[in-house]
């Protein structure tokens, strides 16, 4: 069955609105998802910065806040014990228990808050100890050593109580002293529950903390950390990426199984001058749940902007639907002769008036190019006659040689050997047996005919090759030729050859000769010169060494109306042979100059 044509939509529009939506998907919809996908990669950065940042602003005021809480209740003991030691009543036990008291009153976090000698033993305390617990030595905890050892205030790390409970606690406490030396501890207890951080406002951002003493033990943990007051962080991954990052790591990092839940964490550690650390962790759940809000607020976005360049591009498509199928009728029109319509820009929508512009100028362009291309073909055309002419010219004047050849051979070399042979003929009449002076005379004939025999011949053969170019190379044939010419001309030539290693090839020769030979003759003949430069030499080009030959002289210079003759025919197809080339241009100040450049083969 022959096939069908598809039949061309009949709606007004729709033919060009498929093209329209491809150029929409390409022109907008994709930079659009390209524009989205960068813009969500930034919100996403811009979220975890926002998040580091205030990761790192709540773990330093937190960490400001628990330290100045310490400091607050260090300061309030030691401002006690300073009294006491300068008023000299370390020893007084009463005045202590008053003091406690009061200072119990003012700072509720002390859990407990008591009084030992040198040796560590509890001389009293707030609250009481119980009498089956009396006496009781505290010489081994650090709260007591540290203050004895530095005679400075000190912040324990995190400890179990007992005798008054088994509560975690950390304890504050001041040296004592009696007339400089050490007479005990001033020490208050404060349960790890009662510390700063636990009041600080840290849920509402999602944070969960967790703070470490020196030996890196846990003192306080928020509700999301599987640890609890007094946990010591294990060889597990997630407890020793903890440690790690307590230890020393910088900046936030994330940190995997580290919650209760197993989740990941974004964690950040702030030291403090005690030497604990606090370690501020926001999960990534709650993270990723603010990137979600955030890409999605953001696709809203670009989804109604998107809708909204949808409907305008629409409209314009219909707008202009009607504009383009006129203007492609208009170009279905179009053609390069002469008689084809212009496209009249007042009768084109104002939205496609460049277009109709532009096609104006193509069909002028065009024209203008089409008649180029006549032009070029004409002159083409014009060249092949030229050198079909060229051609028979060439083989009329290879025969015409062929016959001055044969002339010469036949009226000039034959007579003289036909003479040769009529002489040395007569030698055998016995005639002329007897008269020597006679015979004497014929050989003299025979001798002087043969010379001139011989020395046409040696002109006929440095007509058609100089044997010094075979024997004597390059150098000495262009000098055999200059001295003929020079003997021959009034021409003064100047030969100067550049130093060459060995022998050229012997193509390059034969076409350097040859080209030299034809420029001189021509000058010889047509250019009424009195001076000639012939230069030889060898120069290093990006496509190898290449053999240059420039004749120039000072004659009447070159016509370039005047279209060449065979000479230069010639020069131009034996430099061409070798992927060479030969140029004939004017010479500055008058007469011309002839170069050739012969490319030297690769492998000689």
């Amino acid at each position: 069955m022959p096939a069908t044509a598809t039949a061309p939509s009949t709606r007004p529009g729709w033919a060009l609105l498929g093209e329209f939506t491809r150029l929409l998907l390409l022109a907008v919809v994709l930079p659009v998802l390209v524009l989205a996908g960068v813009l969500l990669w930034q919100a996403s950065m811009s979220v975890r910065d926002q998040s580091a940042t205030r990761l790192a602003a709540a773990a330093t005021s937190g960490a400001q806040e628990l330290e100045g809480f310490l400091q607050v209740h260090l300061a309030a003991m030691q401002v006690l014990a300073d009294r006491r030691n300068g008023e000299g009543s370390v020893a007084d036990v009463a005045r202590w228990d008053a003091d406690l008291g009061r200072i119990h009153g003012h700072y509720p976090a002390f859990s407990t808050l008591l009084v030992t000698d040198a040796s560590g033993v509890i001389v009293t305390s707030e609250p009481a100890l119980p009498e089956a617990a009396r006496p009781m030595s505290v010489a081994d905890r650090e709260y007591f050593q540290a203050p004895r050892d530095s005679g400075r205030g000190h912040v324990s790390d995190a400890f179990r109580g007992r005798g008054l409970g088994t509560d975690a606690l950390v304890a504050v406490s001041v040296p004592l002293l009696v007339d400089g030396r050490f007479a005990g501890v001033l020490e208050g207890s404060i349960r790890v529950d009662s510390l700063v951080l636990r009041r600080g406002g840290l849920a509402e951002h999602g944070f969960e903390l967790l703070l470490l003493d020196r030996a890196l033990n846990v003192v306080q943990a928020s509700a999301g950390i599987p640890h609890r007051p007094l946990d010591s962080l294990s060889a597990s991954a997630p407890d020793r990426d903890l440690a790690r990052l307590a230890r020393g790591g910088s900046g936030m990092q994330r940190l995997r199984g580290v919650l209760r839940d197993g989740g990941d964490a974004f964690a950040l550690a702030v030291p403090l001058e005690n030497g604990w650390r606090l370690l501020l962790l926001q999960p990534r759940d709650v993270l990723e749940a603010e990137l979600r809000r955030t890409g999605l607020a953001l696709v809203a976005l670009l989804a109604l902007v998107f809708a909204g360049v949808l409907v305008l591009v629409g409209s314009k498509m219909r707008r202009l639907g009607g504009s383009v199928r006129s203007m492609l009728e208009r170009m279905q029109q179009f053609a390069l002769d002469d008689g084809s319509t212009q496209i009249v820009p007042a009768n084109m929508p104002q939205e496609l008036l460049p277009v109709a512009d532009a096609m104006n100028a193509l069909a002028a362009r065009a024209r203008a190019s089409y008649a180029e291309v006549n032009l070029s073909l004409q002159e083409q055309r014009r060249l092949r006659e030229e050198l079909q002419a060229m051609a028979q010219r060439l083989l009329t004047v290879q025969e015409d040689e062929r016959r001055t050849l044969s002339r010469e051979l036949h009226d000039d070399i034959g007579q003289s050997i036909t003479a040769i042979k009529l002489a040395a003929t007569s030698l055998t009449d016995d005639a002329l047996a007897a008269d020597a002076q006679i015979r004497r005379e014929i050989l003299d004939e025979v001798i002087a005919i043969a010379d001139q025999t011989v020395l046409k011949l040696r002109n006929l053969s440095l007509l058609l090759r100089p044997p010094q170019l075979d024997s004597l190379g390059l150098e000495a044939a262009l000098r055999g030729q200059v001295s003929q010419l020079t003997r021959n001309t009034r021409l003064a030539i100047r030969l100067e050859v550049a130093p060459i290693e060995g022998r050229l090839p012997a193509a390059v020769e034969l076409a350097c000769f040859r080209i030299a030979q034809e420029a001189l003759t021509n000058v010889a003949r047509h250019a009424h010169a009195t001076n000639v430069e012939v230069e030889v030499e060898i120069e290093d080009t990006d496509r190898g060494e290449v053999l240059v030959l420039c004749v120039s002289d000072d004659g009447r210079g070159v016509d370039p109306d005047r279209p060449g003759g065979l000479g230069l025919l010639t020069m131009r197809e034996r430099a061409t042979q070798l992927g060479g080339s030969v140029t004939i241009a004017p010479r500055a100040g008058g007469g011309t100059v002839v170069r050739a450049m012969l490319p030297m083969p690769t492998e000689i």
